[in-house]
């Protein structure tokens, strides 16, 4: 008795054993994207708020006016206000995934020289990730730690 067999698919052992790998680093990949999505927004955050308080700082000096920067954890976002025309320079909301965990400086304004008007610490949380945001004394300076 002779078998003719076939060579022209393949079993269904094979099949499984293709697309339990295959679904093995789709899922790999996926939680992957997830950790560098949430990277990238908080790296994007830091980035825009830097810039952020570089330009009021700026706009204080060279304008020769007051600004008053005001972060409101209950709206998650932050306003940067010129006190003198009550104009607002800038409105920008937090990500979604990012908010303040603690602060004891809320608001804070500079001065026409440069200098801030409070010093203190802010606090975002991003799931695990502390983000902490430091005013000194003089001149505007601030830093940004993770």
């Amino acid at each position: 008795m002779r078998y003719c067999r076939s060579n022209k698919g393949f079993t269904l052992l094979e099949m499984l054993i293709v697309l339990s790998v295959l679904s093995i680093v789709l899922l790999f990949s996926i939680f992957t994207y997830q950790s560098f999505s949430e990277t990238m927004q908080r790296r994007l955050f830091i980035t825009q708020l830097e810039a952020d308080l570089y330009y009021a700082h700026a706009h204080a000096i060279n304008r020769k006016v007051r600004v008053q920067i005001q972060f409101s954890p209950s709206n998650r976002q932050y306003v940067v206000v010129n006190t003198g025309t009550k104009e607002t320079l800038l409105q920008r909301k937090f990500p979604s995934t990012i908010y303040i965990q603690k602060s004891n400086l809320t608001s804070f304004t500079i001065n026409e020289n440069g200098n801030i008007s409070n010093f203190g610490t802010i606090n975002f949380q991003q799931n695990q990730h502390t983000i902490k945001l430091t005013f000194y004394i003089g001149k505007g300076r601030f830093s940004i730690e993770e």
